[in-house]
């Protein structure tokens, strides 16, 4: 059931008032999913939810036991909402087993009967006929009406050396219960319980679902647990972020050791640059966001913007002291601070005037992501900018400048 879009609703509120209705009709499953988070769970794991809990192994049966158990302990986890176990349907079926001694006896092999029992239920192309222009195989098949009867496996003739004989004297016929269905990954047989989070972050509450399937005991020789899904693609991306990051700011520290002339400033930013953690990590606890990939992903963006601007200060404070002449002390370091005050203010600005619709969108469909990452890079930029301006200046004005000592005013 897709619902209209509707800019005053609360997204959060939607799903609860959706989720708090169905609670009330028994034996219904039901998701409460959004567009984007439904693309992206889909493409990951095929399934709508968010975490997929996939369990792997041979016997069914035990697959089954051990599904509705680890969905029965998942139930009270905090934050887990739809949580689903789909058991795999039983369909009746026949079942042939072929004796082998009957089989010798009658001088038949076993593929001899089971390509007899082929042939009369599922069809053999033995040629092709021509009806104009187009080509039609001709299929050997016993008729609709006896293919519809259970007893006609039991009345099927099979040919042998001494005469035809019906396919009971070579096997046993009986009726079972089969699977409708045998879902594999990666080759492997797997059963799936699936849930969404609401009202936590993501990596908590999969780090408690672990928590809570450990200590179900060991599992079954064979049978191993693997999470998928949003956190599990969520997690990777982190390393990589953190990864890629750390290799940048390592290019970044290289090329200002190559672009200032005192050996102190690239220091002096690489310093400056957790000040704008403290607003961007206040403001993700604030607004109880949690620190999903959009917020990592604003913080690396604060990064950026408070180098530039411990940049852009410290290369004047170059400018004045070589070019102009000025002595390094406390007046020119605020001299510095002052000239450089507008464009710092300018460059956070702007960036904030930009941010701030993606950030008031929070809670709105669409803006899982944009919402969380602005976020981050709001506060960031209130505690660099403001920092940046005081800390650093402060920093600055108590190094020497390569044999330039800081003069007292």
């Amino acid at each position: 059931m897709e619902l209209k879009p509707d800019p005053g609703i609360d997204q959060r509120v939607a799903q609860a008032a959706i989720r708090d209705i169905v609670a009330s009709y028994p034996g219904i499953r039901t998701e409460v999913v959004t567009f984007l988070g439904d693309r992206f769970s889909e493409s990951l794991t095929g399934e709508t939810a968010a975490v997929v809990v996939n369990v792997f192994g041979d016997d069914l049966d035990m697959l089954d036991r051990l599904g509705a158990r680890i969905a029965a302990a998942l139930g009270d986890v905090p934050g887990v909402v739809d949580l689903q176990y789909e058991r795999q349907g039983a369909t009746p079926e026949i079942v042939v087993r072929p004796r082998p001694a009957d089989l010798a006896a009658q001088g038949v092999s076993r593929r001899d009967l089971l390509d007899t029992l082929q042939t009369a239920f599922a069809g053999l192309t033995v040629g092709q006929t021509f009806a104009g222009n187009r080509t039609i195989d001709v299929v050997v098949i016993v008729s609709a009406e006896e293919r519809n009867r259970v007893d006609s496996i039991s009345r099927l003739a099979v040919k042998t050396p001494f005469g035809p004989v019906p396919v009971t004297q070579l096997a046993d016929v009986s009726p079972a219960v089969g699977r409708s269905q045998v879902r594999h990954l990666d080759g492997q047989r797997r059963v799936s319980v699936t849930f969404n989070v609401e009202g936590r972050d993501l990596q908590g509450t999969v780090a408690d679902a672990r928590d809570r399937i450990a200590a179900l005991g060991s599992l079954p020789p064979g049978v191993f647990v693997r999470f998928a899904g949003e956190a599990e693609a969520e997690r990777q991306a982190r390393l990589e972020i953190v990864l890629f990051a750390a290799f940048a700011l390592i290019g970044v520290v290289l090329l200002l050791f190559l672009c200032f002339k005192r050996r102190t400033y690239p220091w002096l930013v690489v310093v400056n640059l957790p000040l704008s953690l403290l607003g961007g990590i206040a403001a993700i606890g604030l607004t109880g966001i949690g620190l999903t990939l959009g917020a990592l992903v604003g913080l690396v963006t604060v990064f950026g913007v408070s180098a530039r601007n411990s940049i852009l200060l410290l290369a004047h404070y170059e400018h004045l002291v070589d070019v102009e002449g000025q002595p390094w002390n406390r007046a020119t370091a605020l001299r510095g601070a002052a000239e450089r005050l507008v464009p710092i203010l300018m460059t956070a600005l702007v960036t904030a005037l930009g941010l701030a619709p993606l950030a008031l969108g929070l809670g709105r469909a669409g803006y899982e992501i944009e919402a969380p990452m602005a976020i981050a890079v709001l506060g960031g930029l209130t505690s660099s900018t403001l920092l940046n301006l005081l800390v650093l200046l402060a920093l600055a004005e108590r190094v020497t400048h390569d044999g330039v000592p800081r003069e007292a005013v």
